[in-house]
């Protein structure tokens, strides 16, 4: 078996960015920008107030203070939104509210907290310098200046940037569109309750969600039964998609059929079983372009296995650069046994210590023990090396949600290797 390093670096030489689509920015967010963005004018378009005041010309009240106020004709009001009718001559003020234009003739404004009166005549209580409280026209930016690149994953501070030079449509990388094939006789869906030897496919909507959490654009299909000709047929249908996840049937038994039916598709094999623990049996490959994760089917298995290798894959496909899991260092709050030879990838809970992580594992580390995974706040990675981390021992922990633990690193490594992805 290859390691789950060597795995990875496979998985990525053979996925790339999709083509470009163009959206309106409201379904832009996240997405990765396909273009360049320059200004069309200069932002703002003229000199501004930043304040509530007064503009004045400074050399008018070069002299003024609360002692020996300086007295002004107020000769309009000008409101943001409108703009100034007359030029500002010596001994005028020109009332001028936040955000509206800076009368012809004046250089400075006011704050209306260093006046007084509010009439016909304001006395200024205080000696702005020239310029003061002022925004100059193309402080923002300046009309053929680049906004943003192309690249950048789009926040929602850049769609408010993309309005603002009038972009109501953005090119933006597409999203990966994923099938989801669920294979197996004892699977039901979420709707019906299970008898006998039946279970819910739950593997299904974990998928889904994960998969749109990374930017994709999920699918579930028709759960495949237990035969050849469903699978292949189910498998096929997913071929119109970008990539396809399918759960179970991958291993070496009776009834799993997978293989067989990728390969009359196809496949280009590409690994089959990884040292590590869980998620050993998974299998990849692509037909054509696209990536194809055969996915075991414990449903623990399935979701490590979607976090370590297709998560980073799809957003890779969506455009983005930074695609490993957020991390942290933690120390191991118990003795944590470790597989031999094997990569192990514990789900772990994490505590604040002081001034440091703690990691405790969080039960039961069975392949089918989800509520195991949902109560974890990442995956700690055990090294092949090893076959216990003892109490204190410091280890990386790839972190599912950051939530308020932050995340110091994104990298694509699990035990050193360095991806250039």
């Amino acid at each position: 078996m290859i390691t789950a390093d060597q795995a990875l670096e496979i998985v990525l030489e053979n996925v790339a960015p999709l083509g470009v689509e163009r959206t309106p920015i409201l379904d832009a967010l996240g997405r990765v920008l396909a273009e360049d963005i320059r200004s069309p004018r200069d932002i703002p378009g003229f000199d501004n107030s930043a304040m509530d005041g007064y503009a004045v010309r400074a050399a008018d009240v070069i002299d003024a203070s609360e002692v020996n106020p300086v007295r002004l004709a107020v000769v309009e009001t000008v409101g943001a939104g409108q703009l100034p009718t007359r030029r500002l001559n010596p001994g005028e003020a020109i009332r001028t509210m936040t955000g509206a234009p800076i009368a012809e003739g004046a250089d400075t404004i006011i704050q209306v907290e260093r006046t007084r009166g509010s009439g016909d005549v304001v006395e200024i209580l205080a000696a702005p310098p020239s310029r003061a409280f002022i925004r100059p026209r193309g402080e923002d930016l300046r009309k053929g200046e680049i906004v943003m690149s192309a690249g950048k994953t789009l926040s929602p501070a850049d769609l408010g940037m993309l309005a603002s030079v009038n972009r109501a449509m953005v090119e933006v990388v597409r999203r990966p569109r994923v099938a989801i094939v669920s294979t197996g006789d004892e699977l039901v869906d979420v709707d019906q309750a299970p008898t006998g030897a039946q279970v819910v496919n739950s593997s299904a909507y974990a998928l889904a969600g994960a998969i749109r959490e990374a930017g994709g654009e999920p699918t579930i299909l028709k759960v495949a039964r237990d035969t050849p000709a469903e699978i292949r047929a189910r498998l096929a249908e997913a071929m119109q998609f970008d990539a396809v996840l399918s759960t179970g049937g991958v291993s070496v038994g009776q009834f799993d059929h997978v293989k067989g039916a990728l390969d009359e598709l196809g496949m280009r094999q590409l690994f089959h079983g990884v040292a590590q623990k869980p998620g050993r049996p998974l299998k990849f490959g692509t037909v054509g372009y696209r990536p194809i994760f055969g996915l075991p089917g414990n449903p623990v298995s399935t979701m490590v296995c979607f976090y370590l290798y297709a998560r980073p894959a799809l957003l890779k496909m969506a455009g983005r650069t930074r695609i490993g899991l957020p991390r942290v260092k933690a120390r191991c709050a118990v003795d944590i046994k470790i597989a031999q030879d094997l990569t192990e990838f514990v789900r772990v809970k994490i505590e604040r210590d002081g001034e440091n992580l703690s990691a405790t594992p969080t039960g039961n580390q069975g392949s089918g023990i989800l509520s195991s995974l949902s109560r974890a706040d990442g995956l700690l990675i055990g090294p092949s090396a090893e076959t216990l981390l003892k109490a204190g021992a410091y280890a990386t922990v790839l972190l599912l949600g950051a939530g308020e633990l932050g995340a110091a690193t994104e990298d694509v490594s699990f035990e050193g290797r360095r991806h250039k992805y």
